[in-house]
């Protein structure tokens, strides 16, 4: 019996007034196939622009706790999982990856030294400021921008052992074999929204929309739960109702991922 597959990034960092420079936003607004992207663009600029009118008022630290909750106060207004990108700005939606994807877009406008780490189930950010690091937990509001260094190392101890301690805790059915923790670029988060829409559509049965999604993902981003989600994705296509020749089609792909699986096993 197959089993259904949770494992989404859901649980559930030369300053400039404009985001049109920065690498990460066009692509994020393609990849979740904004209604709107113009529309959208030019929300966030408007947002960077008003926070650097304020920047001069505040010290690093203080600016970026600013940062992170205005982001709060504007965007993100209902948690849901494997919520988009363009779901922030069209429905107020977000989860820790869409939230983290805007506060990326927003730092680098700013130029803060900052990392996104990857974990099984979760993603966050952390800043180094002229003060100290900083945690930055999008899916909580009230307790989300951490500085304290014990309550830092508290939470992340937790998130190497795969515990969300998040407002929005969201329920994981299925188990990673991996201990995922991990340091990504953010040209990658646009991978893991794919990845994300890849879940979505093998939870729906959709196994066709979801292979699809998976190639375009391992094309910008080939994370470590591309593995095991492929072999999962193969065995249902090959339980399918689908005719032999569009398996094979669908397959072939993900063959590599297979052969991989298998030598894992061994």
């Amino acid at each position: 019996m197959l089993r259904l597959f949770l494992i989404g990034i859901t649980m559930c960092c030369i300053v400039f007034t404009e985001a049109k420079g920065n690498p990460i936003l066009p692509q994020l607004l393609h990849t979740t196939a904004a209604k709107n992207p113009a529309v959208i663009e030019a929300r966030v600029n408007r947002f960077i622009a008003e926070l650097q009118g304020k920047r001069n008022n505040f010290t690093e630290q203080e600016f970026l706790e600013l940062i992170f909750n205005e982001s709060h106060r504007r965007f993100f207004k209902t948690y849901k999982p494997y919520t988009q990108f363009a779901e922030i700005f069209e429905k107020g939606k977000y989860d820790c990856l869409s939230a983290t994807s805007l506060l990326a877009v927003v730092l680098q406008a700013f130029e803060y030294n900052y990392q996104i780490i990857e974990t099984n189930y979760h993603i966050f950010i952390s800043v180094q400021t002229e003060t100290g690091l900083v945690l930055l937990e999008s899916t909580d509001r009230l307790n989300g921008f951490v500085t304290a260094t014990d309550k830092i190392e508290a939470r992340i101890a937790a998130y190497r052992q795969n515990q969300v301690q998040t407002s929005n805790p969201t329920q994981i059915n299925y188990q990673f074999d991996l201990n995922l923790y991990r340091v990504i670029e953010p040209e990658q988060l646009p991978g893991l929204l794919l990845f994300n829409q890849a879940v979505v559509a093998f939870n729906s049965r959709q196994y066709e929309i979801c292979a699809q999604r998976l190639l375009q993902a391992v094309e910008i981003y080939d994370s470590p739960r591309t593995t095991e989600f492929a072999g999962i994705l193969v065995m249902a296509i090959a339980n399918s109702n689908y005719s032999a020749q569009l398996k094979k089609e669908l397959i072939r792909p993900f063959s590599k991922y297979v052969r991989n699986n298998a030598v894992a096993s061994r």
